[in-house]
């Protein structure tokens, strides 16, 4: 018995015992404007038995549970008035209307959620799968050969389906969600498709020129279950797993400092959201532009630096190179003049002591001015070459580099030009 004008919601303790025992008190008890805790509450105070823990695991494991029966009330509670169970809640006929804060901001952002908050774009779960979106049909098709996880999810993965990690049970409304979305994202001109990521298969809508991914997941419950006898060393650990029919539908990419995750609550519903998905699928757009354009100025700055770093490296290792040619011009100069003091004065000595001209002494003093000639860099005007090129890559487990031979004429660098 249900009054919706006035959002009261009556029944006896039989038809409430019915309802907890057929639907799981996670989605049972949003309808009545409570939390499962709440309606567990109100089932203790009224006597009314409820569904152990794992109760629904095993009856989609295919068990057959018997349920406790429903026991009459104490003598103090008999009465026509207290076996009448009201729920006094607001009824949930519309979805919220979208908040905005800044009517008059002028901002794609802001225009996209006054645009959603419009009641003729709100977005609707049809209660049947009708006609539905290419990638859900599709879906609906490799859902039907996926296996269950232990924890109760379907798996997945390396299949060309949308991203769901749900129940069986779940499963329907997953993909009417999904349908929902991928056809209001579709009028506003946005794009969905899969996509294959990390051996698996992404869903991907391309917003405002960015891919967002999305999925969505329903939150199970896990329960240890306790050894039959104590163990007396190490043991395997083993759990049962409730799915609570709780959905959430999540942005894969992270950091991005807007939100990320719609999910089911004591007073919200995901199906009643799907706009605020959209208007945070475009915040999500903007905030992904926004990283990349960062890391781009980033990359180009790096650039900069390190062509500005290379550039003074260069410029120091033609310095280098300058002064390691003009250390040996100098050295070759010195050598030179050296050379031609010897010569003189091995001469002056010659001539004090006598010798002929056919002596080999002045044989000797000839090469040795002609070699002095050589040497000298003022006989052939030129800007001279690096002696070793090579020096800026050579590193400190090298051996050193080769020195040239200052009585070696032949290896000077403008000897063979």
């Amino acid at each position: 018995m249900s009054d919706s004008l006035s959002g009261l919601q009556k029944l006896t303790r039989a038809e409430l015992y019915e309802r907890v025992w057929t639907e799981p008190m996670a989605t049972l008890g949003p309808k009545f404007g409570l939390s499962d805790t709440g309606l567990r509450k109100i089932c203790g105070k009224y006597h009314i038995p409820t569904p152990p823990r794992g109760y629904w695991a095993k009856v989609a494991a295919g068990q057959r549970i018997k349920r406790p029966p429903l026991l009459k009330l104490p003598v103090a509670m008999r009465s026509s008035e207290e076996s009448i169970i009201v729920f006094h809640h607001s009824p949930r006929l519309a979805p919220k209307e979208l908040v905005v804060q800044h009517a008059n901001d002028d901002s794609p952002a802001g225009i996209r959620r006054r645009c959603e908050a419009a009641p003729e774009n709100r977005i609707v779960v049809p209660a049947i799968l009708e006609q539905p979106h290419a990638l859900v049909a599709s879906s609906v098709l490799l859902l039907r050969k996926a296996k269950v996880d232990e924890d109760l999810r379907l798996r997945t993965r390396g299949m060309k389906c949308v991203t769901l990690k749900v129940s069986l049970s779940s499963v329907d409304r997953a993909l009417r969600v999904y349908d929902a979305l991928f056809k209001a994202l579709e009028a506003r001109g946005h794009r969905v498709e899969l996509v294959a990521k990390d051996h698996e298969t992404g869903t991907v809508v391309h917003v405002h020129g960015e891919k967002v991914g999305i999925e969505i997941q329903e939150h199970v419950c896990r329960t240890e279950v306790p050894p039959l006898t104590p163990p007396t060393g190490w043991y395997s650990k083993r759990y049962v797993w409730e799915a609570t029919g709780r959905l959430s539908l999540l942005l894969t990419e992270s950091y991005l400092s807007v939100r990320s995750k719609w999910s089911d609550g004591a007073r919200q519903n995901l199906d009643d959201m799907l706009n605020d998905v959209i208007v945070g699928l475009g915040e999500a757009a903007d905030a992904l532009k926004a990283r990349r354009e960062s890391f781009e100025l980033a990359e180009r700055e790096r650039l900069a630096a390190e062509a500005k770093r290379h550039e003074a490296e260069e410029r120091v290792r033609r310095e280098r190179a300058k002064a390691r040619a003009l250390q040996q011009d100098v050295r070759y100069l010195q050598q030179s003049l050296a050379v031609r003091d010897y010569v003189d004065s091995m001469r002056v000595a010659a001539e004090a002591a006598n010798l002929p001209p056919e002596h080999d002494l002045f044989a000797w003093l000839a090469w040795a001015e002609g070699y002095a000639d050589r040497l000298d860099p003022t006989k052939d005007l030129r800007v001279p070459d690096d002696p070793d090129p090579n020096a800026e890559y050579r590193t400190a487990w090298n051996s050193p580099a080769p020195q040239p031979e200052r009585s070696s004429w032949w290896q000077r660098p403008w000897y063979n030009r």
